[in-house]
C-alpha cells in the first residue's frame, strides 16, 4: 500500500500527548507521518489524534470516536476481571461497515497496545487482538487471521490495498469523480483490425 504523492500528517506530537495524557504507539505515528488521515480502499477510515483540520465539526474524529466505544464497552456485558474498562481505548479508525478500531490502553507501553474491534451491531461486539495497527492491516489485508475480524470483509485478503488521504480524497471528490471507482483504459481493437 504505496502512500501517494503529499499524503503523511504533520502531527504537533507533544500536543496530542498532552491531549491524551499519553505518547502513541511508534508505528502508528510512522503510519502518521507516511500516509496521515484518510481512507483505505473506500472502507476503512484511519484518525489522527488532534481535531482534525479537514472536517467542519469539531468534535469529529478520534475524540469523538473514542467516546463512542467508551459508550459501547459500558453497555456490553463482561466477565469478572475483563481489563476492557470503557475508559481503557482510544479509537484510531473506523470502517464504512458497523466497527470502531481501537487500541486498548492498558499497558503503560503504548507498542504493546492491542487492537480492539468494536462491532456496534455483533451479539459479541468486541473482539481484541495481540497485535499493534499495523501489524492488524497487514494480517488483515493477507487474510492472515483466523477469519476476518471486520464486520465487512472489503479488506480481507485485499492484495492492493489504496490509501487515500482525507485531502486527496476530497479533492478528486471536487473534480467530479469517484476516487474509489476505478476507470478502464480505453477498450482495444479486436484482432485482425
Amino acid at each position: 500500500m504505496p502512500p501517494h504523492a503529499n499524503a503523511g500528517e504533520s502531527v504537533d506530537w507533544a500536543a496530542a500527548e498532552r491531549a491524551w495524557g499519553t505518547t502513541f504507539p511508534r508505528d502508528y505515528v510512522t503510519f502518521m507521518a507516511e500516509y496521515g488521515e484518510g481512507t483505505i480502499s473506500d472502507f476503512l477510515y484511519v484518525l489522527q489524534p488532534l481535531p482534525s483540520p479537514y472536517w467542519t465539526d469539531p468534535d469529529s474524529g478520534m475524540r469523538a470516536e473514542t467516546g463512542t466505544a467508551g459508550e459501547l464497552l459500558t453497555a456490553v456485558p463482561r466477565t469478572p476481571g475483563s481489563d476492557l474498562p470503557p475508559d481503557g481505548v482510544i479509537a484510531w479508525g473506523v470502517t464504512s461497515g458497523s466497527d470502531l478500531l481501537c487500541w486498548l490502553t492498558t499497558n503503560p507501553d503504548p507498542d504493546r497496545w492491542p487492537v480492539v474491534v468494536l462491532d456496534r451491531n455483533a451479539s459479541a461486539p468486541v473482539r481484541v487482538h495481540d497485535c499493534g495497527m499495523t501489524e492488524f492491516l497487514r494480517r488483515l489485508f493477507l487474510a492472515a487471521f483466523d477469519k476476518c475480524p471486520l464486520s465487512g470483509t472489503r479488506l480481507w485478503g485485499e492484495p492492493a490495498p489504496k490509501f487515500l488521504h482525507c485531502r486527496e480524497e476530497q479533492r478528486i471528490w471536487d473534480a467530479g469523480i469517484d476516487p474509489w471507482i476505478t476507470v478502464p483504459g480505453p477498450t482495444p481493437p479486436p484482432p485482425g483490425t
